[in-house]
């Protein structure tokens, strides 16, 4: 009777703990979104920042801001590159409508022989909808002007902190070890190096695999005949960053595209092919081979962290949430409490889990064995 008490009371305070941190984390999500973010963009721009350091003998503010500068160098030409882009569709856009209006007229007729509706009907219910359609357009420019200008605060706020991120590491460093979380200031040092070396490898690996697909989609819409291949690869591959979710979101765009423009139904057929191909590659082959398994969490896992990521923070929760928790994973796997929250999480089996070598932090060349 007792041991049923105690199960039953460690079971409300799990569950109690949880609801509290989905509280916070859902309340706190526009001070702690582009905290979080700015986190994980000092501890993929350290490497850099130590290196000038070393090689140049610079002092850290000044490194740090020279990275901060490469990685907004790094924005404003992705940006840029968009930006023309979508000034070419646009001046493109008289063509893509005329095709639009034949593709209108194939689909008013095939409506016509399947439900009686003449194309005078068809044209009077289009236009008792005109205006419904102008005030959705003229509500979706005035919302992203609005939060053109959001984004841009953003920006700067997280930018300001990961500068300041990365001048303050060791002291942020030297506040956890002196929390003493773990049972000594070494294994606690031990478990930040892990950490930091997990979300940079993820962030890089998946940097780098979009750069490839990118490059790929481009090569591969161009080989098909669709138009501003540039555009819709970048799209594609950026939407990537989302596991799972983002590259289906992201090809719905070149697909509808083509099935919208092009005069071949094989068109949109040979995108939806190239893209499975491409996703079977990129699954098995690159992403293996570029991030190796630095974020072990099995696919239900990750589903279900996507999920609870889109619930708390909404699309920066679904990004984030995965290398969060993949952090979580490692100190769950070393403290014995939480050893069975590690094991539902991972991939791999238990007993491989805890043989596995701590990370040694003093040497910056060797790869973390998570």
């Amino acid at each position: 009777m007792n041991t049923k008490n105690i199960n039953l009371s460690r079971l409300n305070k799990g569950l109690l703990s949880v609801v509290l941190v989905s509280i916070l984390l859902y309340l706190g999500k526009p001070f702690l979104v582009p905290l979080a973010i700015a986190a994980f963009f000092a501890m993929l721009l350290y490497p850099m920042v130590h290196r000038l350091q070393r090689k140049y003998n610079m002092k850290d503010s000044v490194a740090s801001l020279i990275a901060i500068l490469v990685l907004l160098a790094a924005f404003v030409f992705l940006s840029t590159v968009v930006y023309h882009q979508v000034r070419s569709l646009e001046a493109d856009l008289p063509r893509l409508e005329q095709k639009v209006k034949e593709k209108t007229k194939r689909l008013q007729w095939l409506l016509y022989e399947t439900t009686d509706l003449t194309q005078n009907e068809q044209e009077e219910i289009i236009e008792e909808k005109k205006p419904d359609i102008a005030k959705a357009v003229f509500k979706s420019v005035r919302d992203f002007l609005v939060q053109g200008l959001s984004v841009l605060l953003f920006v700067f706020i997280v930018l300001t902190y990961t500068f300041f991120f990365l001048i303050y590491q060791q002291r942020i460093q030297n506040f956890f070890v002196r929390l003493r979380l773990f049972e000594s200031q070494k294994e606690s040092k031990v478990m930040l190096a892990r950490i930091s070396r997990i979300i940079h490898d993820y962030l890089k690996g998946t940097f780098t695999v979009i750069t490839v697909l990118a490059v790929t989609y481009a090569l591969g819409f161009w080989a098909i005949g669709l138009e501003h291949v540039l555009l819709f690869a970048i799209i594609t591959a950026l939407l990537r960053i989302v596991p799972y979710f983002g590259s289906f979101l992201g090809i719905a765009f070149p697909i509808a595209f083509a099935f919208l423009t092009e005069d071949s139904f094989w068109a949109p057929v040979l995108v939806l092919i190239f893209f499975m191909v491409t996703q079977l590659i990129e699954a098995n082959l690159l992403t293996p081979y570029i991030t190796g398994s630095r974020v072990k969490l099995n696919p239900l896992a990750t589903i279900m962290v996507i999920l609870l990521g889109n619930l708390l923070w909404g699309i920066p929760g679904m990004i984030l949430f995965v290398p969060l928790f993949a952090s979580l994973k490692v100190i769950f796997d070393r403290v014995p409490r939480l050893h069975p929250y590690g094991y539902i999480l991972g991939k791999e089996a238990y007993a491989e889990e805890e043989t596995a070598p701590l990370y040694n932090p003093t040497d910056a060349s060797d790869k973390s064995d998570d």
